[in-house]
């Protein structure tokens, strides 16, 4: 499962540096979809399940967060021009 949120991760960071919001909301749905089947699939309590489709969701955007946050600071530094 580690190596499953480190690419989730991955995934959200790059969303975030290529796309924007409206790339998101699709690739959520899906996750979200994907994530159901799995849990039923695995087997999972209630509780599980729901927990697990948080966690997928919430470390895609916290990647999504910081690769924009990346591309922001890459923009910001792309406008400086020197002073003298």
């Amino acid at each position: 499962m580690g190596y499953a949120a480190i690419v989730l991760a991955v995934m959200g960071f790059g969303l975030g540096v290529t796309f924007r919001f409206k790339v998101l909301l699709p690739i959520l749905m899906l996750l979200l979809i994907v994530s159901i089947v799995f849990t039923i699939a695995q087997g999972f309590n209630f509780l599980s399940a729901v927990l697990a489709i948080i966690e997928v969701q919430s470390i895609v955007q916290v990647g999504y967060f910081f690769g924009i946050v990346l591309r922001t600071i890459v923009a910001g530094m792309r406008r400086m021009r020197p002073i003298l």
